[in-house]
């Protein structure tokens, strides 16, 4: 198995990969903490939206095995992940500070 860098990993498609997911993850935390029909997902909403977001990101890379010509990549879970956490820290940022 190859050696990586750290240059190797930051291309588009991982930079692509973080900021979708930032993006999720903070719309998701907005949404649920701004909505009042469902009080649990308000008060509950940084755990669920992450919880939410890792999910899906997970998913989507499994469901890639499926697909011929595509495979799950470890490094685009971990770009999700990374997004996931940057998008919770810009909400705690901007609304908790």
């Amino acid at each position: 198995m190859p050696v990586t860098s750290v240059w190797d990993f930051l291309n588009f498609d991982k930079i692509a990969h973080f900021f979708v997911f930032s993006v999720l993850c903070f719309l998701l935390i907005l949404g649920f903490s701004k909505q009042y029909t469902f009080l649990y997902f308000r008060y509950k909403a940084v755990p669920l939206a992450t919880s939410i977001s890792f999910i899906y990101g997970l998913a989507i890379e499994i469901g890639q095995t499926f697909i011929p010509e595509r495979g799950l990549e470890l490094s685009d879970i971990v770009a999700n992940s990374l997004g996931v956490f940057a998008g919770w820290f810009v909400f705690y940022l901007i609304y908790k500070i």
